[in-house]
């Protein structure tokens, strides 16, 4: 769940139409509107996001959680004797 916590809570605050805050910024000024311009000035907030995920993946690891549907049975086969 870390995992997915930090993508979405991170990660799609990272472009402009990701978060609430902003669109309304955008609203104030279009020239924000450009996804170039702002990975070109905000690339320190890729690289941060990168960075962070490459400690979080060193410290907490991958920790997937059971599958939600339990293994089908695996049918028998019996040889004729």
């Amino acid at each position: 769940m870390g995992v997915l916590a930090y993508a979405v809570g991170f990660g799609g605050s990272m472009l402009w139409f990701g978060s609430s805050a902003g669109v309304a910024l955008c609203n104030q000024y279009p020239e924000a509107r450009s996804v170039g311009q702002w990975l070109r000035h905000g690339w320190h907030v890729a690289l941060a996001y990168v960075l962070g995920f490459a400690v979080m993946m060193a410290t907490v690891g991958w920790e997937p959680h059971e599958p939600h549907k339990a293994p089908r049975p695996s049918a028998a086969v019996v040889a004729p004797q």
